[in-house]
């Protein structure tokens, strides 16, 4: 089992430096998952260091890999925008399991920061999927969509759209 946890923090680490390479390829500046860092990519390291520890199932190991692998990324390469919201909201239904009350607005219920181990390996599975058309972020909150209408986390007749602030 501890295997397996380690296996997805691998596959996270494979899809965000494959995500790095497209953007630096597409950008002749450096861009990096986490912040600005000129020739080592020190929060790819800092991940690697986390497949040594149970980090899935340790709740101080797993918010540090919420707020520096999964958000930050998320943060990092996916655009300011209308989008951008879309994405982080159906990230955080999948880690929560839960809407807000009003799809857009109003109480979840739920803290993303602290998910079980399944549903971090839910979004990490989704972000290495991603990974190989890492331009196309409306993909991605396709995926994320489908995924949780996949668990019943949210209706089979939501779409995109239904997250956009009106």
């Amino acid at each position: 089992m501890e295997a397996n946890k380690k296996e997805k923090i691998d596959e996270l680490i494979q899809a965000t430096q494959k995500v790095l390479k497209t953007q630096r390829e597409k950008d002749s500046k450096t861009r990096t998952l986490f912040e600005s860092i000129e020739e080592k990519d020190e929060e790819i390291e800092e991940l690697v260091r986390l497949t040594d520890a149970d980090v899935l199932a340790d709740p101080e190991k797993s918010y540090e890999l919420f707020y520096k692998g999964i958000q930050g990324f998320l943060m990092k390469i996916v655009p300011k925008s209308e989008v951008r919201t879309v994405i982080l909201e159906l990230k955080t239904i999948l880690l929560t399991g839960k809407e807000k009350e009003h799809i857009t607005y109003g109480r979840r219920g739920a803290d993303s920061r602290q998910s079980r181990t399944s549903r971090m390996e839910n979004v990490i599975d989704i972000i290495t999927e991603w990974a190989e058309t890492p331009e196309d972020y409306l993909r991605l909150g396709i995926l994320l969509l489908n995924k949780n209408k996949e668990l019943n986390y949210i209706p089979q007749d939501r779409a995109i759209g239904d997250y956009l602030k009106k």
